[in-house]
Formats: structure tokens, sequence, C-alpha cells
């Protein structure tokens, strides 16, 4: 039988929040009955709801290539659960954003290049589900974060 592990500070806290992470991650993202969207459709609408990307220029541009770093999946995954979500109407395509990205990345790219940028935005039933899905969880966090607008900010 193994003897216990003696972790140090940083390892503990490290273990402790990954465990904590995943059990969360479970509790939160499991559908809250069956019309809502599976794990991970759920995560990519949060995401794209978030639009909360450094990488993101201009401004409210989360395509495929941004949420496979984001979740880290890879962009065949992020790309089939997009168009699963499209198709269930949860989530359009920008396709208004096309010459521009062209124009950005360099008129000869290939076309999947261009296709991983295209902006995803949630429609009205997608927010529909964010909005149901952040009603369940919010009950899951009882009083965090505390009601001070700036809490999670790192640098304020």
């Amino acid at each position: 039988m193994a003897r216990n592990h003696d972790f140090g500070w940083r390892d503990r806290a490290i273990a402790l929040a990954s465990v904590g992470a995943a059990a969360i991650s479970r509790l939160v993202f499991t559908p809250g009955d069956a019309v809502d969207p599976q794990p991970l459709q759920m995560q990519v609408l949060v995401a794209v709801a978030l639009q909360d990307s450094l990488g993101a220029d201009p401004p409210r541009r989360t395509g495929t290539n941004w949420l496979s770093l984001a979740l880290g999946l890879g962009r065949d995954v992020v790309e089939q659960v997009v168009r699963r979500l499209a198709s269930a109407n949860l989530v359009q395509y920008s396709w208004d954003a096309v010459d521009e990205i062209r124009w950005e990345l360099d008129e000869d790219e290939d076309e999947d290049e261009v296709d991983g940028e295209l902006p995803i935005a949630l429609t009205d039933l997608g927010m529909v589900a964010v909005d149901r899905w952040l009603s369940r969880t919010r009950l899951r966090f009882h009083g965090w974060p505390p009601e001070r607008a700036d809490v999670d900010d790192a640098v304020g």
C-alpha cells in the first residue's frame, strides 16, 4: 500500500484547485433537462456569449480558432460542435466579416483559415439557453463573487 504523499504547499493548492474545477465543471455543465445543450455544446455557447477574446481584433471576433484555444479542444471538434449549434439555431456565423478577414490574413490565405476566423454569435435562442444555464449555475456559487463590481479585476 502506498504511503501518504507529502504535497508541498503549491502542489497541494494546484491539486485542490484542479479537483474542485473538475467537480464544479461536471455539476454546472450537466444538462438540466432534455432540451439543454450537451456539456461541450454549452461550454461553446458560454464562451461565445462572453465574447472575451484577448486575441480578438476587432472586438467580438470569436471564431473557431479562438474557441479551440480558449477551450483547449481541437479545432475540428470545435467546428463540429459549432455546426451542430448552428443547425439548432443557437449560434450563427457573421458572413459580413469575410472580406475583412481575408484582407487581415492575406488574400492568398487558405479558405479553412478564413472560416476559422469567421465571427460566431449567439442567436436569440442561444441567449435563452445561456440565460437558463446561468440561472441554474448561479445557485452553485452561493454568494460568490462578493457584491463588488471589480472583484474579478486582477489589477484594480
